[in-house]
């Protein structure tokens, strides 16, 4: 027994892709970064990386910031690298930024 013209009672929508990965991009999102941490002390852990530009705290949000690189095999060397390393104590979560 069908819907309205013949269509079936009942649609499932294809599951969502996972979400876990985003495509790689330059610039890495940072989370769980301690909420007082500055610029240098974010930029000291990305510092040594090839290909690092900048890293950007984001004071509306404490414990948010990014990390940019020349272009995504660096980020993503260094997001490999570097994921859970510990900032005075806190494991930060790095992902690819979505833009």
């Amino acid at each position: 027994p069908g819907g309205p013209g013949g269509a079936p009672a009942a649609y499932a929508a294809p599951a969502p892709a996972a979400p876990a990965q985003l495509l790689p991009h330059p610039i890495l999102f940072l989370e769980n970064l301690p909420e007082d941490a500055t610029t240098e002390e974010v930029a000291a852990v990305f510092s040594p990386y090839h290909g690092f530009k900048e890293v950007r705290v984001v004071p509306s949000r404490p414990g948010l910031g990014f990390a940019e690189f020349e272009d995504q095999i660096q980020s993503g060397m260094a997001l490999n690298r570097l994921q859970g390393v510990k900032l005075r104590d806190q494991s930060i979560k790095i992902s690819f930024s979505k833009s």
